[in-house]
């Protein structure tokens, strides 16, 4: 299904809601660009999203707790020319991802939701999803699931959720936690592959992702082994890590939400007071073990039978959080800001999305990425329950207001970002259909505002490269585009040559 919201890219929606949202950086001096953002939101109506990500053909993708949309954007980048319901009928999707190592055409992009009629307990999935027909293909089965009634009613807590890959295709997947502090009160018992940071595989020869156990019921006890499947603990200690970033710096960073504070695991046979409430952000090293306990894994690793607080110092047997977050802040979305706006002031910080306060932060880390500087940094707090964050080229900040029911943005103010590759972007030999930059088959309006986003730097490559120099003048330009909307029109008959 398809819903055209804007008869052309030429035609931009206005923010909804506009606000100026000012955030000086913490060293800015006299010359230095302010760090500031404008909010707004995007013309699409989108149920609870959950989950966001720029796919290889430069549209950003949504994902709610039952659909995954595809949102081509204009060129300003503030609207939305057309919205592609790509996938229905899941269940709390809460992450998307693309593999790198996949080719950008037909595109195929990676989801983690919940099965509701596997093994109560194992309901965890990841499913891959390849266009033009989008045809869903499981990848890993039987993940853990937390359940607030183990014998009544499927009432899901802490399930999969974000989901990454790093530059070779291995998947990387934040798996919560079945109980509150390690004990089965009123939750399920933690089993071998919850409450941690997980890797597959899944392009290694002969991969299995359909993971089994004995005994293969609903946990009972801590009594639980792996049977199959090729995913394994890469960090283990954390109670529901809800994003994970691949930093460029070459680290792992993973937010993890705080515990209600509950009675906890000591040893793997006694339990003592209550744990901390405080969320954290993790620099994630594997193997480490993080805080949380799991007493499945305490039978082979007893580092994972003792809870630790946060505020623990590292020691050779538990790895302290890069940052403590504040209390029950439901601190979710993670993201990279990899843009030159403002002057680079912000390269490679990190933005976190603040359920709780509504707010969106920043934390700027240090050379090296193994500490920060200062404090997080609030850049806004304009958000209806924001659960997720995403960044795009120019510097806009895509959020996934879950209670607003709407993706909106924060746009760079006075700032924009460096054009790459700029209106002088030189086309690809091999064109197929003149004018088709998608590779759809089909020359329209989006594959106009695929080009003015390109032209404006916004994302690179384009699918089909060598079909967007449709005036063969040797460039891609915004006359391409212009050509392209005039075909659709009806004003020209065909395109050059």
């Amino acid at each position: 299904m398809s819903l055209r919201l804007a008869s052309t890219p030429l035609i931009f929606a206005s923010a909804i809601g506009a606000l100026l949202v000012a955030a000086l950086s913490p060293n800015a001096d006299a010359g230095v660009v302010p760090v500031s953002f404008t909010y707004g939101e995007l013309p699409a109506s989108i149920a609870e999203p959950t989950s966001l990500a720029f796919g290889p053909d430069g549209r950003l993708y949504v994902a709610t707790t039952t659909d995954i949309h595809a949102l081509t954007l204009t060129a300003d980048s503030v609207g939305v020319v057309d919205d592609e319901t790509i996938a229905t009928d899941l269940s709390w999707v809460l992450g998307i991802a693309f593999d790198p190592t996949s080719p950008a055409s037909p595109v195929t992009i990676y989801a983690s939701h919940q099965d509701p009629g596997a093994t109560l307990g194992f309901n965890g999935a990841v499913s891959k999803f390849t266009g033009p027909d989008w045809t869903r293909v499981p990848v890993v089965t039987g993940l853990p699931t937390s359940n607030q009634n183990p014998t009544g009613q499927i009432t899901y807590n802490h399930m999969t959720n974000g989901i990454a890959f790093d530059a070779s295709g291995k998947l990387f997947i934040a798996q919560g936690s079945a109980s509150d502090g390690g004990l089965p009160i009123p939750y399920f018992h933690e089993t071998p592959l919850s409450a941690a940071i997980l890797s597959a595989d899944i392009h290694a020869p002969g991969f299995d992702g359909a993971i089994t156990y004995d005994p293969p019921g609903p946990p009972a006890d801590f009594n639980v082994d792996q049977v199959s499947g090729d995913v394994s603990v890469y960090a283990p200690g954390m109670r529901n890590p809800y994003d994970l970033v691949l930093h460029t710096n070459g680290h792992m960073y993973a937010t993890d939400n705080g515990a209600m504070g509950q009675q906890t695991s000591l040893t793997c046979a006694t339990q003592g007071g209550p744990t901390s409430t405080s969320d954290k952000l993790n620099l994630v090293v594997e193997g480490d073990y993080y805080g949380f306990p799991n007493r499945n894994r305490g039978r082979t690793d007893p580092r994972q039978c003792t809870y630790h607080p946060p505020s623990e110092p590292s020691s050779e047997f538990y790895t302290a959080p890069l940052v403590i977050l504040p209390n029950h802040c439901s601190c979710d979305g993670l993201a990279e800001y990899t843009s030159d706006a403002f002057g680079g002031q912000m390269q490679g910080d990190l933005i976190y999305a603040e359920w709780s306060s509504g707010r969106i932060s920043r934390l700027r880390l240090a050379d090296g990425g193994e500490s920060y500087l200062d404090n997080p940094t609030p850049l806004s707090s304009a958000f209806a329950a924001p659960l997720d964050v995403v960044v795009a080229p120019n510097g806009m900040i895509y959020v996934a207001e879950y209670s607003g029911n709407v993706v909106s943005y924060l746009a760079p103010e006075g700032s924009p970002a460096t054009p790459t590759p700029g209106s002088t972007a030189t086309a690809t030999p091999g064109a197929g259909l003149v004018g088709d930059v998608n590779c759809d088959g089909v020359v329209n309006s989006i594959d106009a505002a695929f080009v003015l986003q390109f032209t404006a730097g916004l994302f690179l490559p384009l699918p089909c490269a060598g079909a967007a120099d449709v005036d063969e003048s040797g460039s891609i330009d915004a006359i391409d585009a212009a050509l392209i909307l005039q075909l659709e029109a009806g004003l020209i008959d065909h395109l050059p040559p």
